[in-house]
């Protein structure tokens, strides 16, 4: 009988042992599958934010699950935001305000340019809107603020910094605090030029897309400021004699 039994013992400590191997192995396999999964979703969220850097493309579609969702959604509407504040100064800062001044602009709409003058502050004002903009996403705490509005689980911080957070960011934020600086100071040489012209339109004409100035102490003072603007001489403007 004390044979019988201790058999029975060691039977059932096998099968106890069976079961905890197996709970290991199927929990080990679930920690690999959900580690997998996670890397997978990862790796899918760096591609689609490498596209978007490559190419200004964004789908607003929200492909992923769970609280990689929630990351993706903050992403994508980061972007979106960084990218229109973007096209707001490419649109209204001095090279925009410059290139207005075309052959066409002046032999079509010489009227508009004291309207032009008078707005030149909207476009500036426009223009550091959207770099104030960028500027503020693209501060650390910004984006983590982003983060925690989003109520992502703090699991995913570190992921979310390393996908959200480049490299180049303090080099790019340093780079549009001295844009808007430059910005600031060359809007009024853009002002300067569109003030002769709309001061003095029997001064000037325009032929073959060429400016010509009919003396010279217009065409000199245009020329210099293009020359502040584009730190070389104007081939656009010339002297008529």
């Amino acid at each position: 009988m004390e044979e019988v039994s201790v058999k029975k013992k060691l039977s059932a400590s096998k099968i106890a042992l069976i079961v905890i191997i197996s709970i290991i192995a199927i929990f080990a396999i679930w920690v690999f599958v959900a580690a997998n999964n996670e890397l997978k979703a990862e790796d899918k969220l760096i591609a689609m934010r490498d596209y978007i850097l490559e190419s200004d493309d964004i789908n607003m579609t929200i492909e992923s699950k769970g609280e990689y969702a929630k990351i993706e959604k903050v992403m994508k509407e980061y972007f979106k935001e960084y990218l229109n504040y973007y096209y707001e100064v490419e649109n209204n800062d001095y090279i925009a305000i410059y290139n207005m001044i075309t052959a066409d602009f002046l032999v079509y709409h010489t009227d508009d340019l004291p309207k032009l003058l008078n707005t030149l502050d909207n476009y500036q004002e426009k223009a550091n809107h959207g770099l104030d903009g960028m500027i503020k996403l693209l501060d650390e705490d910004e984006i983590e603020h982003l983060f925690i509005e989003a109520d992502i689980d703090y699991y995913h911080l570190d992921f979310y910094r390393e996908l959200m957070i480049l490299d180049s960011d303090k080099k790019t934020l340093k780079s549009w605090l001295d844009y808007k600086e430059e910005n600031n100071e060359k809007m009024e040489y853009v002002k300067g030029m569109i003030e002769i012209l709309a001061t003095y339109p029997e001064e000037w004409y325009v032929e073959d897309e060429t400016l010509y100035f009919i003396n010279d102490t217009l065409l000199e003072e245009y020329n210099t400021y293009y020359y502040l603007i584009f730190d070389e001489k104007s081939s656009y403007a010339n002297v008529s004699m």
